[in-house]
């Protein structure tokens, strides 16, 4: 049977590899070297004939590339010697990504993979960093920072920093996730004689020239809180110990809440406030995890089953992303959207009307400006709309004209229905206009408060009630505050 026995070099010189590891580079058979940049290499590589792969390091900058290379090399090798010997720095099943990609393509190819463990780089690097493993280490390879989905709160090491571009990669994806100025320390050669440390910001992380096979990059925890750390405090809310108020809500009672809660975040944008959009934003989110709370003491789901359900269908409905479809703007985005959606929904139910009636859902816990506004949009998607703005408008005259005459009637359940047809159509004309009437609605409430509190802080100047002045009187104050709200007073 074909065999490629790994060989653990240990994380420097010759007298930290094992005996076993030293029998194999001492027994004749071919051997390969991911890089003989390392003291123990060397001193092999200078006593007998060994294969290196440091030359693809030099020809390239794509370090998958490199592995995928010395992958392909080592399994032609065997195929043709039938037992090689490959030896890697460290230990062999630490963050070396070949090892990986060896142990899992040999069984296809009948080669049995055997490690020799040798000393891990971990060890002189916990010495060099002074941490201490039960603190809790994370060690992830340069090359898979893909796993890296929010700060570490453990000790984090970025393993196998090659070079610069590497270096700026890492630094790009860190970025993401913590300050530009959170503290690094970048070691290389731990545990050797050449052994040199640099402690920097993230943001000098590639203006180092000091990267090379052997160089680790650590970050200390991070010590805000994170997404976990909110799902704790809200199932200690919860909990028997916890508070009463909280103990006792649905996912009923909460409901006012979660739509005060995100008419607060448009009110922040609104304001261009960033504070104030940071803070509701943590509200919502809030509402978020409270409501996943209480499904999941009721087995119904939970948190990560919400997180899994809305990145899934992210994926599924960004084919032009994630897959192989395209989408040539923001239009085609949102009709192929739409058609992934309903035929989600026509797979989940059987039946035209089932379907159909599935496609037109509303919330009607929506208010009801929003709720007819989304209702008009879904009826102009499969194409039941007017052909030009000048239909919406002549419909608001319309709908003006039949209210006129309702009321000159005095026939107050007409005048209710035409005032609603009335609204209906002035949604109708506000989304031909690419205007969200909530939002309109919102902000016209908005500058009359404005202007009316200016009124009534003018008359409590005159120490008088504003019910003791003319309505010429409160009028004139009304313009003024106007004229200053264009001035920018």
């Amino acid at each position: 049977m074909r065999e490629i026995t790994v060989i653990g070099l240990g994380p420097a010189r010759q007298k930290h590899l094992t005996r076993e590891a030293q029998k194999y580079l001492k027994s004749g058979r071919p051997l390969y070297f991911r890089t003989c940049k390392h003291p123990a290499a060397q001193f092999y590589a200078a006593r007998r004939k060994v294969t290196s792969f440091d030359h693809l390091y030099k020809n390239s900058d794509d370090l998958g590339q490199v592995y995928r290379v010395i992958t392909r090399s080592l399994l032609q090798a065997v195929r043709k010697h039938k037992h090689i010997c490959y030896a890697v720095p460290g230990h062999p099943l630490t963050g070396e990504e070949t090892v990986r990609k060896l142990i899992k393509l040999a069984p296809r190819f009948g080669i049995k993979i055997t490690i020799v463990p040798g000393m891990s780089f971990l060890g002189p690097l916990f010495n060099t960093l002074k941490i201490d493993l039960l603190d809790g280490v994370r060690v992830v390879d340069a090359l898979a920072l893909d796993q890296l989905k929010e700060p570490s709160q453990n000790h984090l090491l970025l393993a196998q920093v090659h070079n610069r571009i590497l270096a700026s990669r890492v630094k790009l994806k860190l970025l993401d996730l913590y300050p530009s100025n959170y503290p690094v320390t970048v070691v290389r050669a731990a545990g050797m004689r050449n052994e040199h440390s640099w402690k920097i910001r993230l943001y000098d992380l590639d203006r180092l020239r000091v990267y090379d096979h052997l160089t680790t990059v650590y970050l200390p925890p991070y010590r805000n809180y994170l997404i976990g750390d909110l799902i704790q405090v809200m199932a200690r809310l919860r909990s028997e110990d916890g508070c009463p108020w909280d103990k006792q809500q649905t996912n009923w009672s909460l409901r006012q809440y979660l739509i005060e809660e995100a008419y607060e975040v448009v009110g922040a944008i609104d304001e261009g406030d960033d504070a104030s959009l940071k803070e509701e934003l943590g509200d919502v989110l809030l509402q978020v995890v409270f409501h996943s709370r209480i499904a999941s003491e009721e087995s119904r789901f939970d948190f990560y089953q919400v997180i899994d359900g809305i990145v899934s269908k992210l994926v599924r409905r960004h084919p032009h992303v994630f897959g192989r479809g395209s989408a040539a703007d923001a239009d085609q985005v949102r009709l192929k959207w739409e058609e992934i959606k309903l035929n989600e929904k026509n797979n989940r139910e059987n039946g035209y009307t089932n379907s159909c009636n599935k496609a037109i859902l509303i919330d009607h816990s929506l208010p009801a400006l929003l709720k007819a506004y989304k209702l008009q949009k879904k009826a102009a998607d499969v194409g039941f709309d007017w052909p030009c703005i000048q239909g919406p408008l002549q419909k608001v005259r319309e709908e003006l004209g039949e209210l006129e005459e309702a009321f000159q009637k005095q026939d107050q359940g007409a005048v209710e229905e035409e005032l609603g047809d009335y609204l209906f159509a002035v949604v109708n004309l506000a989304r031909f206009l690419g205007v969200n009437p909530e939002l309109a609605l919102g902000k016209a409430v908005g500058k009359f408060l404005d202007r009316f509190l200016y009124v009534l802080a003018q008359a409590e100047k005159a120490g008088r009630p504003a019910t003791d002045f003319s309505l010429e009187q409160l009028d004139k104050w009304w313009e003024e505050a106007k004229k200053i709200r264009k001035l920018g007073k």
